[in-house]
């Protein structure tokens, strides 16, 4: 029996997303700059999608669009400024784990902004995601340790980010809003950057292939899950999307060498993969 395309491209997208945050902590663990790998990933991705614009640029344009685009993409330059400082400190075991907090953070702010609703099963998941981060990580390390509270604020602000991203999907395509997704984080992280033309070319002048390849699989990843999003259920969608982090999981403690509490790590996973699909 054939299997269901949308199923192969959720399969496939987090797989990318995955391959994705394993370049982030293979280029920033040791001395990484994790603000100037932030506006190169940014600037990188932003190229990858402008030759898009020229096939599918639609936009409403109003006051109302335009705000919305803009409040993404400074979303956007937090979001991603928190997420690679996460990459820099913190294993990419644990950082998988935690960034799936957004799954609790999203339907939250989506019920007080957007009027959206949890069911029982629900708040069930939730309860489920945080004792699967509860055992992955210990729980004084959430209010103590550097890396693990990147992590939880890249979590809150990347679930505004999508919340943000939802309202913005009917007024504009694809290219469109990831011009406006990218494009203030280039900008404004070079006002930001102290010494920021030495920084940028003395990190930008060795390791182009991963930067590539980390960058390719986001836009990869990207394109993938919107793919499998018009054909199969979303709820559906977004389980095995989201299930795909035990690759990155197992990222961190084979490749990366990252075998520091592997038993806690693994049994987090299994937990949480269970609260995302409560939550799905």
């Amino acid at each position: 029996m054939l299997i269901n395309s949308w199923i192969v491209l959720a399969i496939l997208a987090g797989i990318s997303s995955n391959v994705h945050n394993f370049f982030n902590r293979y280029l920033l663990k040791d001395k990484g700059d994790s603000t100037v790998w932030a506006w190169t990933f940014e600037f990188l991705r932003l190229l990858f999608f402008l030759p898009f614009l020229f096939f599918d640029f639609k936009m409403t344009f109003d006051t109302k669009t335009i705000l919305i685009l803009l409040s993404v993409g400074l979303t956007e330059s937090l979001s991603v400024y928190l997420f690679m400082k996460m990459h820099k400190f913190t294993h990419l075991s644990i950082s998988t784990i935690i960034s799936r907090t957004r799954l609790i953070w999203v339907p939250m702010i989506a019920f007080l902004f957007l009027g959206e609703r949890l069911n029982n099963m629900n708040y069930f998941g939730i309860g489920v995601l945080f004792l699967g981060l509860s055992i992955a990580v210990a729980p004084h390390k959430l209010f103590l340790d550097k890396g693990v509270i990147y992590a939880n604020l890249a979590a809150v602000m990347i679930a505004i980010n999508s919340v943000l991203l939802k309202q913005a999907a009917p007024f504009a395509s694809t290219p469109v809003i990831m011009l406006f997704f990218s494009l203030p984080s280039v900008i404004l992280f070079l006002f930001f950057i102290k010494d920021a033309r030495k920084r940028l070319i003395n990190q930008n002048f060795g390791q182009k292939i991963p930067k590539l390849l980390g960058t390719g699989a986001n836009v990869i990843g990207m394109f993938l899950l919107l793919a499998a999003l018009r054909l199969g259920d979303v709820s559906r969608v977004n389980g095995l999307y989201q299930g795909m982090m035990v690759i990155g999981v197992l990222g961190g403690i084979i490749i990366l060498k990252e075998r520091q509490d592997i038993l806690r790590k693994l049994i987090g996973t299994a937990v949480t993969i269970i609260g995302i699909l409560l939550l799905t």
